[in-house]
């Protein structure tokens, strides 16, 4: 925040020692690859409404823990009341906010710690592909809890106030859109937890320092919790793994569970995990009191067919020569077959002609059915293998 507004000064193009990031700018359609130069590991003077501020920074990055930030800024001024920091803080936190406004603020997991990754424009819910009584009671379920009497109602009865959500359906039916599009629409920033990737002593702390209001989202869940460690809550075994693979691998399923759990972790926050296999999960993650919701997000019924075919091609005709397209359309596509995903990306590679996208449904549908059956039979033909070849 501070050195984003220290970024847009002038005194900070000379710094005798800069940190040079290259960054995207997408506005008005460009990729560009832009130079910012950052003040690094400098001292610097310089004045704000007639006061003089001096600013510190220095690396710390040699002698910094995994849990500690790898950097300080230290401001002081000269005179009696620290008032004009304040101010010059409280107006970095405007210029930051407005920076920000219509932006979801996207965290990931960088060296043990939270780390600003993106931002990401919002996703209205408008254009999210669901049904519209399951959406509409899914944002009231949130808005609910949201509610300044919700967490008063909560703090009275001393329950932990949290909210979970599975999200789950085949792959390409929209389970991260959705995510990302509900924290847009209650302004919430989101952080992403890659389980493989940390230990449960790293898991515990990231959840401990959450803010109190946010989206922490668990993508593939199933993926993160299949043949961990055997615990006492845990109803999954995989005999042939060893257990030098297992101590491998990232976050156990206790940890999980004592990080969602755990007094430590911060009340307030929005919990979504999104899995292709519901079924794979262990239920002492999805049980009630953890996971308060969940949410089927199905392949693509007619009335998403349809839909899809409109946003398409809404601009491209008459409304009535796209209503009666869009019909034909939809009668030509095989209904909970394909994903939205897939769907979409037929009527994009037509998306000049919706002429042209129905007449290549029929083609498509099959090359995709032709896929699909190869694929089936490589992994048949993988898994007879590795099941005889371990036999010899």
């Amino acid at each position: 925040m501070l050195l984003s507004w220290v970024l847009r000064q002038s005194f900070a193009q000379n710094c005798r020692s800069s940190l040079v990031i290259i960054g995207l700018d997408e506005r008005n359609g460009a990729m560009k690859k832009l130079l910012k130069y950052y003040p690094w590991n400098v001292k610097l003077l310089f004045w704000y409404k007639n006061n003089l501020i001096f600013l510190r920074h220095v690396d710390k990055r040699s002698q910094a823990p995994w849990f500690r930030t790898p950097e300080e800024i230290s401001l002081s001024c000269f005179g009696w009341s620290p008032q004009i920091l304040k101010d010059l803080l409280e107006e970095c936190r405007r210029n930051y906010l407005v920076e920000l406004q219509g932006q979801t603020v996207v965290f990931e997991v960088k060296d043990g710690k939270w780390q600003l990754s993106a931002t990401r424009g919002h996703r209205p819910m408008s254009t999210v592909l669901l049904n519209a009584e399951i959406k509409n009671a899914l944002l009231a379920d949130i808005t609910r809890f949201l509610g300044q009497k919700t967490r008063e109602w909560y703090n009275k009865r001393g329950i932990l106030y949290k909210r979970g959500y599975l999200l789950y359906g085949p792959p390409g039916t929209g389970k991260s859109s959705l995510s990302f599009s509900i924290a847009g629409h209650f302004d919430l920033d989101i952080y992403i937890l890659n389980l493989a990737s940390i230990t449960d002593e790293i898991l515990a702390s990231l959840f401990e320092n959450l803010p109190q209001q946010c989206i922490v989202l668990l993508e593939d869940v199933d993926v993160a919790t299949t043949n961990r460690f055997i615990d006492r809550e845990s109803t999954h075994f995989d005999p042939s793994a060893n257990l030098e693979e297992k101590k491998s691998l990232g976050v156990t399923l206790s940890g999980l569970l004592n990080a969602l759990d755990g007094v430590g972790s911060q009340e307030g926050r929005l919990l979504i995990m999104t899995t292709n296999y519901p079924d794979r999960l262990d239920y002492a993650l999805i049980r009630p009191g953890r996971i308060d919701l969940k949410i089927e997000l199905p392949l693509a019924e007619k009335a998403i067919i349809n839909e899809l075919f409109h946003i398409v091609f809404k601009d491209t005709k008459s409304d009535e020569v796209i209503e009666r397209l869009g019909n034909e359309f939809t009668s030509l596509m095989p209904e909970s077959e394909f994903s939205p995903a897939e769907v979409l990306s037929l009527l994009l590679e037509h998306r000049d002609s919706p002429e042209s996208a129905i007449a290549g449904v029929e083609a498509w549908v099959a090359r995709i059915r032709e896929e699909r059956q190869k694929k089936l039979k490589r992994e048949f033909l993988g898994c007879m293998g590795s099941r005889y070849g371990a036999k010899s």
